[in-house]
């Protein structure tokens, strides 16, 4: 019996991931308000082009060769597609009702804070940006980095997009959201937090230091 190869491993995957996405996507609440088609191909477009750049192979790419060839490597890539997944799909779990693949408001909409939403505010992009590099590792080459890049980008359009709806929204609840929660990576508010309080401190040390000499 054939083995999966790590790209296989991650397709699979993915196309599971649709699945589910799919099926969840018909137990939504009827939207209030969404955005445009022309608003939604700017990030769409970009998303699919990333997902084209990891999985068209190395036939045609735009950079010729791979980054790596060690098996252990991309299983490791497949193993961490499949963690990424199971993030969004526990972020989707949480939203309920109120989650949709485009920026929208749902009737009834309310800002939800439990689960993977303590720990980062779009949890979502989170995993599957996870699962995005996973992929690109069991992939192993260049253009499946380009790609990384891409999608990146097309998610930090669509963030911004979605926080600035959201804030018209909740106003002050969601401010303080932003404020006590950071946007993809978990803990990098407490982390900052420490850094400030470093940085008087290194501050004040230096000037009683000038003030000796």
């Amino acid at each position: 019996m054939t083995s999966l190869s790590p790209l296989s491993v991650c397709a699979w995957l993915w196309i599971a991931w649709s699945i589910y996405w799919f099926v969840a996507a018909r137990f939504v609440a009827k939207a209030r308000l969404s955005e445009g088609l022309l608003g939604r191909l700017q990030h769409l477009l970009p998303i699919y082009l990333g997902f084209f750049l990891i999985f068209h192979g190395n036939i045609h790419g735009l950079i010729k060769g791979r980054w790596t060839h060690q098996l252990v490597i991309q299983y490791c890539g497949s193993a961490i597609t499949a963690l990424g997944l199971l993030i969004a799909v526990w972020a989707r779990v949480h939203l309920g009702r109120y989650w949709s693949g485009i920026i929208t408001l749902k009737e009834g909409h309310r800002l939800i804070r439990t689960g993977p939403y303590r720990l980062v505010r779009h949890p979502v992009y989170t995993g599957l940006l996870i699962a995005v590099i996973g992929s690109a590792m069991a992939v192993g080459t260049w253009d499946a980095l380009i790609g990384i890049a891409i999608i990146l980008l097309a998610f930090l359009v669509k963030l911004r997009r979605e926080e600035s709806l959201l804030a018209r929204e909740f106003g002050e609840e969601y401010r303080a959201f932003k404020r006590e929660t950071p946007a993809l990576v978990p803990f990098l508010k407490a982390h900052q937090a420490r850094s400030e309080q470093r940085s008087p401190m290194a501050s004040e040390s230096k000037e009683q230091g000038v003030g000796k000499h």
